[in-house]
């Protein structure tokens, strides 16, 4: 979640962008590989983060107001072709900020809706591109603060996946880079993120992912530049060949002007 000048609210930080944290781990299990035509896969995703400690100009630790927020998203990955494939991702949250800010949202979060294109493919790895738009939900909330983005963001986004093996054990890395045009006042935003699965045994994966951003600069004392690099750990059990349930956690590791959350998710994903 970016953060506001101090200079310009009551508290030592207060938020002017919803971190698009529900988005991110759903959108990068699909990655660069595209489901066949006609089958896809739901992933069903609910989390929970908080935090009262964030990262100033500098990214050295300074107190905040307690920040929550519960999110639940539903998100769609369907082949159009071989090649091709769509995406939706409608969300509805709760979020709230404590004293002496006392705010509180509840309402529909932010959607995505894209394609994600295969352009090159081997055995054992791919290359895509995706195009989306980040489309607001609940507009012109009393605490647009918490809400997430009043306008159309825009995100292209090149990615690359690999399957290999650690020893006996099979596993895949899949890479996603990315820019996104904010609608509105805040700063575009460049994203890299990385997945790496390995799996355990034939029905457990250990999935660990890093999510990054970096603002570009801005002038604009209420949207200032701001950085977050998250890390998340997760288990996925498949319970059959359609069904898969996850369970994991995550964290911010550095920021610039951004808080440090963390907090845990569960997910139940459906291949059709």
């Amino acid at each position: 979640m970016c953060l506001g000048d101090p200079s310009s609210h009551r508290s030592v930080f207060a938020p002017v962008c919803a971190l698009a944290l529900s988005l991110v781990p759903a959108a990068a299990f699909a990655g660069a590989w595209t489901p066949e035509a006609g089958h896809g896969e739901v992933i069903v995703t609910t989390l929970f983060d908080q935090s009262n400690t964030g990262f100033n100009q500098v990214g050295q630790f300074t107190p905040t107001p307690k920040y929550r927020s519960w999110q639940a998203s539903i998100y769609l990955d369907y082949g159009l072709t071989d090649w091709l494939a769509a995406t939706v991702k409608p969300s509805v949250q709760s979020s709230a900020l404590g004293a002496p800010e006392n705010q509180k949202f509840t309402g529909l979060g932010n959607s995505e809706i894209g394609v994600r294109g295969r352009v090159w493919q081997n055995d054992v790895s791919v290359i895509s591109v995706q195009a989306q738009a980040q489309v607001p939900g609940t507009g012109g909330a009393a605490n647009a603060s918490l809400s997430g983005s009043q306008n159309i963001d825009f995100d292209f986004r090149f990615l690359g996946g690999k399957n290999f093996f650690v020893g006996a054990l099979p596993g895949f890395v899949d890479v996603s880079l990315g820019y996104r045009f904010r609608g509105g006042q805040p700063p575009n935003e460049a994203h890299a993120d990385l997945s790496l699965g390995v799996y355990a045994r034939p029905d457990l994966m250990v999935l660990a992912q890093s999510f990054n951003v970096v603002s570009g600069p801005s002038t604009n004392p209420s949207y200032p530049r701001w950085a977050q690099s998250k890390a998340q750990l997760s288990l996925v059990y498949a319970v059959n060949e359609n069904w898969r349930a996850q369970i994991g956690g995550f964290a911010t590791l550095a920021g610039v002007n951004a808080y440090r959350e963390y907090g845990a998710l569960i997910a139940l994903w459906r291949r059709f």
